[in-house]
């Protein structure tokens, strides 16, 4: 079966070389993929999906097979932007093929997992569907963003809820099983303007909070560790003052921190860390965190704290041991496992609704969101290859 398998995705690789090249080609900045949406339809069309759909967030679905085991796939379709053009050596929008390797914006991150997910699905037509099985592949939106929006719409208010959930997303051909969690903070105090002239006369708000700043930077340092996510960090990544002139001391001084979550830390003990320094004490600060209005490129609009947690699968889950023994039976080699640095759609379906979820992906994490974004031919056909196994693998074994 494996080597069916490998043969089957093998003959559809220009096919896959071809589609892939065609997405990247068409931008899809987050809340602007409805272009890319209509091609990945196409696609699905094309390949024969029994079943296609576009939820009212503008999520995309195909499914193939109709039993009572669930099996999601998902590959967010939006990216980033492209920055400055001129550190491009290829058009990022052209989908350039160049000794074996595919560039261009959204290659590897992650327009590349997401190819290869719906072309397993014309594998697993070719070698024959198990009769219990699902299969879906999900074109989400918005993830770059806002990620784990789409998820918890589909699964809030779509009523999808899968029995475990694959992540797309670049990992080097290896299997990731979490990732830390992730939150912004917004540190605010208020002083007394006065005339610049005379600073005595007023109470400045950036001195107010310039202790603070430096007792975030020591904070980061003393952060605790795990040895499978890592250690948490925190960082100030904005600052902002308001005065009535720039002649004048300013009366509010503003910061903006970014929070890394590992195990043992959740939204409540990072507030309370920062309501625990003395700095912020004397300083009176405000802390909160930040919402934000999300508009997708339907007109659907939701809002969304800046808070996701963490999630990490045990190595002994069903749902990694199906994973690591699909992986060496199709490839003859022991699998390599990791957590991810960035962060995913894993945060809904994992971390917030205890969902199984992997990640397997072609695509490095390191070309993500650079202008070395690539992915190689190879890597997209044999992670077609290890999804089709993987989910003929998870739907023949007994629950």
């Amino acid at each position: 079966m494996n080597q069916k398998i490998a043969s089957v995705a093998d003959s559809l690789k220009n096919e896959l070389v071809g589609f892939l090249r065609d997405s990247i080609a068409i931008p899809s900045f987050c809340g602007e993929e409805g272009a890319v949406i209509a091609r990945i339809r196409q696609e699905m069309e094309k390949i024969g999906y029994e079943h296609i759909w576009i939820d009212p967030m503008g999520n995309l679905f195909g499914r193939i097979g109709s039993g009572s085991k669930i099996l999601a796939f998902d590959g967010h379709c939006d990216t980033v932007g492209i920055g400055n053009r001129s550190n491009w050596t290829v058009d990022p929008f052209k989908g350039d093929m160049k000794e074996g390797i595919i560039y261009g914006r959204g290659a590897s991150d992650q327009k590349g997992g997401l190819a290869a997910a719906i072309y397993a699905g014309a594998v697993l037509k070719s070698i024959g569907m198990p009769e219990n099985l699902s299969f879906i592949v999900a074109a989400s939106v918005l993830e770059e963003d806002h990620e784990g929006v789409s998820w918890r719409y589909i699964i809030e208010k779509g009523g999808l809820v899968p029995h475990a959930v694959v992540l797309t997303e670049p990992t080097r051909m290896t299997i990731k099983i979490g990732q830390r969690g992730r939150m912004e903070m917004k540190l605010q105090t208020t002083g007394v303007s006065c005339h610049g002239s005379t600073p005595e006369r007023g109470k400045n708000a950036i001195y107010a909070i310039a202790p603070v700043v430096q007792d975030i930077k020591r904070l980061n340092k003393n952060l605790s560790g795990s040895s499978v996510l890592g250690k948490g960090s925190i960082t100030v990544t904005d600052i902002r003052s308001t005065s009535p002139s720039l002649c004048a001391v300013p009366d509010s001084a503003t910061i903006h921190l970014d929070r890394r979550l590992t195990e043992g830390e959740n939204l409540e003990t990072c507030l309370q860390e920062i309501r625990g320094l003395a700095s912020a004490q004397k300083a009176g600060i405000n802390l909160i965190v930040p919402e934000t209005t999300v508009t997708s490129y339907t007109g659907y609009t939701e809002t969304v704290r800046a808070y996701v947690p963490l999630w990490l699968m045990e190595q002994s889950h069903p749902l990694v041991r199906t994973a690591k023994e699909a992986y060496q039976a199709q490839f003859g080699r022991d699998a390599q496992t990791g957590t991810w640095l960035f962060s995913t759609n894993g945060v809904a379906t994992k971390g917030v609704h205890n969902i199984p979820t992997i990640g397997f992906g072609p695509g490095s994490e390191e070309h993500a969101h650079t202008v070395q974004d690539q992915v190689k031919v190879d890597d997209l056909k044999d992670a077609a290859a290890f999804y089709a196994a993987f989910a003929n693998t998870w739907a023949r074994e007994k629950k």
